[in-house]
């Protein structure tokens, strides 16, 4: 019995090693297969990685362009109101009290310099996205500081009454 016992293990073994052989055979193949499709995809351009990184690069330019249109817009209503004394605004009896106090905070000058050469400064081709992420935030904060500075000014002397009562009430 352990005569016909041995030539049976050795046979299923032999199976075994001969099946596992087909297995990563098969799976060897399988994996050229795709690793060539993946390639051939990388090359057409239409790899799904390769199509989110470009849809996030767009995304990342568009933002960074309504950044620096959002701050040349702010900066160049400032100079506008400056050059026109706010006539024809709702600001026109306000105004030379706002600019009195934007001409003696230093804050002001320095947003405006700094908005002035991010506006200025011509942007490298090569930007990575980082870069243009850094520079649409920085943009976008100069921006609210510009806004809040000057409604600060507007706002001061007046007196609130509270979160309740919006502001053309007071």
């Amino acid at each position: 019995m352990l005569r016909l016992l041995v030539p049976v293990v050795i046979g299923l073994l032999f199976v075994a090693v001969i099946a596992g052989w087909f297995w990563y055979t098969t799976w060897l193949v399988r994996s050229a297969i795709d690793e060539l499709a993946h390639r051939r995809r990388l090359l057409a351009g239409v790899d799904p990685l390769q199509v989110t990184a470009k849809k996030a690069a767009a995304s990342v330019e568009a933002a960074h362009d309504s950044a620096h249109r959002a701050l040349s817009l702010t900066v160049e209503a400032w100079y506008d109101l400056r050059e026109s004394r706010a006539v024809g605004t709702a600001l026109v009896e306000k105004f030379p009290r706002i600019e009195d106090r934007a001409a003696r905070d230093p804050e002001l000058l320095d947003v405006l310099e700094d908005a002035d050469a991010l506006l200025n400064g011509t942007r490298p081709a090569s930007d990575s996205i980082d870069e243009l992420v850094k520079r649409a935030a920085r943009m976008d904060e100069l921006n609210l500081r510009l806004r809040h500075l000057v409604h600060q000014y507007d706002a001061a002397g007046r007196r609130g009454f509270g979160r309740f009562f919006s502001p053309g009430r007071q």
